[in-house]
């Protein structure tokens, strides 16, 4: 596995034409790499509900050859906090109708006055 990992960060080093890179420069990439892996997964343990909108369209863009994914943890923070397009299979509990205060009732009524 770290190989691979390896393998994938000289890829990115030589990206920047750079033929033989450092040590220096892998583990810079190394690092990037791996902010990258964890801004994906924060993105993906989210509540699915609320958030399904933006990770289908992210999905969906991948797809398409794009790259949508923030490149860090704050910035995929920043973006889902901000996200306007909820998802039309989010039901939110609190509305008028139940805003989320519930009253137990035993059946019997009392009588108003003295």
């Amino acid at each position: 596995m770290f190989w691979q990992m390896r393998e994938r960060c000289k890829g990115n080093v030589e990206k920047k034409n750079v033929t033989n890179p450092t040590d220096a420069q892998l583990i810079k990439s190394m690092d990037k790499i791996e902010e990258e892996l964890h801004a994906i997964i924060f993105m993906y343990k989210t509540d699915r509900h609320k958030y399904s909108n933006i990770l289908d369209q992210m999905e969906n863009d991948i797809l398409q050859k794009k790259d949508p994914f923030p490149k860090t943890v704050s910035k995929a923070s920043t973006l889902m906090e901000g996200w306007k397009g909820k998802s039309s299979n989010y039901i939110n509990k609190y509305t008028e109708a139940n805003n989320g205060i519930a009253f137990a009732t035993d059946g019997k009524e009392e009588k108003a006055g003295n």
